[in-house]
């Protein structure tokens, strides 16, 4: 296990389950129960696209402990980083943590064309993490986590603009049906940030401040699924 990337809000790591634990997590996802995302409701960071989403059940670990029926590998993974070891835990991002938390997890598989646009996370929640299980993603096959630069010093943009006020947070900036001017604005002001790819057995660890999105699966990726165990940081002080 190695930390890739650190800043205040966003923490990548590689190789976080050993080679043999990761062989049986990505064997069983296979196994699973999977329905169409918006079987139940419209998961608007999804857009109006009709690539395909899939999604498991949900399973999760702190104020209540649940894990699905033959969903064991995903309650493991999501109780390892519920509960994670001293040096992983100083190494979440700043404002997260496992231990005043309640943390989801479940599998979602994008086929070709699946995208999420770009918004921030809800205020009630610290952060979101997504966890790559598919056994092999080549280069080109799309599915780019892209986070957007921003000021970790005082939280305002990197314009320079005197005037450019706080940056908006918690949700206000997206999605936003490609209809916000102001989002717009914001996002092309800073135009630049990280990309992080779809590594296999990759962590990845975002507060809810930060503004992303992930890059559409494209045709080079087949019949192979982006294949992530994705959940968020729910703060038990908020919780009902």
């Amino acid at each position: 296990m190695k930390i890739t990337i650190r800043t205040p809000h966003l923490t990548v790591v590689d190789d976080f389950l050993g080679e043999a634990e990761f062989a049986s997590l990505a064997t069983s996802l296979q196994f699973l129960s999977y329905r169409p995302m918006h079987a139940k409701e419209w998961v608007k960071a999804y857009g109006l696209s009709s690539a395909p989403v899939l999604q498991s059940e949900l399973a999760t670990r702190g104020r209540v402990d649940s894990t699905p029926p033959g969903m064991s590998r995903v309650g493991e993974l999501v109780e390892r980083i519920a509960r994670p070891d001293e040096a992983l835990q100083d190494s979440y991002p700043q404002g997260i943590t496992g231990k005043e938390s309640t943390i989801t997890g479940r599998t979602v598989l994008s086929g070709v064309g699946a995208a999420l646009n770009w918004h921030n996370d809800a205020e009630s929640l610290l952060g979101a993490y997504v966890f790559y299980g598919h056994p092999r993603w080549g280069s080109t096959w799309g599915g780019e986590l892209l986070v957007l630069a921003e000021d970790e010093a005082d939280g305002r943009d990197r314009t320079g603009n005197p005037d450019a006020g706080p940056r908006e947070i918690n949700g206000d900036l997206g999605p936003d049906f490609m209809l916000d001017d102001r989002a717009e604005r914001y996002r092309n002001d800073i135009g630049h940030g990280i990309f992080v790819s779809a590594r296999p057995n990759r962590l990845v660890l975002l507060t809810s401040r930060v503004h992303h999105r992930v890059a559409p699966v494209t045709p080079s990726a087949g019949d192979r699924p982006r294949t992530a165990v994705v959940g968020f940081f729910v703060s038990d002080a908020g919780a009902s």
